[in-house]
C-alpha cells in the first residue's frame, strides 16, 4: 500500500521592500552642547529643516532654525520625563540654584 503524501503549498510570500532606504544626508542636532536624540535636520536650500523622530519636519531660516531646536529639545526631554533639557537626572529634577551676594536688607558687606 503506497500513501501519497499530499503537500500543502503556501503561497509565495509577498515582495519585500528594500531592507536599507537611503542614502540621507541628515545630520544630528546639537542644543547647548547636547546631541538631541530623535532630532536630526539638514540644509533645504537656504533653509534648514528638522526632522523629530524620522516622521515630522519642517524648514525655517537659520535663526529660526536654532530657536525651533531649542523647543523641541525641551518638549523631548520633559516628554521622556526630564524637568528640562539640560536635567541630569530624573531623581533631581531642575532648580536654579540661589545665591546671595550681600545682606538680605540689600546691603554690601
Amino acid at each position: 500500500m503506497t500513501m501519497a503524501a499530499e503537500i500543502a503549498q503556501f503561497p509565495a510570500p509577498p515582495s519585500q521592500p528594500d531592507l536599507l532606504v537611503g542614502p540621507f544626508q541628515e545630520r544630528r542636532v546639537q542644543v547647548e552642547g547636547r546631541v538631541i536624540p530623535r532630532l536630526t535636520g539638514f540644509h533645504d536650500g537656504d533653509k534648514i529643516a528638522l526632522v523629530v523622530d524620522h516622521r515630522f519636519s519642517a524648514s525655517f531660516a537659520p535663526d529660526d532654525a536654532r530657536q525651533a531646536a531649542w523647543l523641541i529639545a525641551q518638549a523631548l526631554a520633559i516628554g521622556e520625563g526630564y524637568a528640562w533639557l539640560g536635567a541630569d537626572s530624573k531623581d533631581q529634577p531642575f532648580a536654579p540654584k540661589a545665591m546671595q551676594i550681600g545682606s538680605a536688607d540689600g546691603t554690601i558687606e
